[in-house]
């Protein structure tokens, strides 16, 4: 990721998925993804306040619902990659992006472990989102 612009397409704070990250589960009742949250700011929060059940609205190839939590924002970005999980203040919004980029910048916090995320493409029906730990 060195030598890629800030908020040009990943913040420092999205590549920090090490070996410390959380690993969480995205549970949309009909099956479930892994995913890990990276060590910003606004992942620890969020990873505090699980579990969460979230309705989900689609758009295009992302699903999105109200947390009914703020999270800080501190590193923005307009461009990221699919699979990512991203959080935005427009809404207490939790986003994960599949296929397309967001509307507008988001805080990436997170990304689904490898092409999980393609299971995602074949489902239009998905309206609940459960997220919580994933202890091992």
């Amino acid at each position: 990721m060195a030598g890629l612009a800030r908020n040009s397409f990943l913040s420092k704070d999205t590549c920090l998925t090490i070996k410390n990250s959380k690993k969480i589960i995205l549970d949309f009742v009909t099956f479930s993804l892994k995913a890990a949250l990276n060590n910003s700011e606004s992942a620890q929060v969020l990873y505090a306040n699980l579990p969460l059940e979230i309705n989900l609205v689609q758009w295009g190839r992302e699903l999105y619902g109200d947390t009914q939590i703020h999270l800080p924002e501190r590193n923005l970005v307009s461009e990221l990659e699919t699979g990512s999980i991203a959080y935005s203040s427009r809404g207490n919004y939790l986003c994960v992006f599949y296929g397309q980029q967001p509307a507008w910048p988001v805080e990436v916090v997170g990304k689904i472990d490898g092409s999980e995320w393609e299971k995602l493409k074949n489902e239009d029906a998905l309206t609940m989102l459960r997220v919580y730990a994933d202890i091992i």
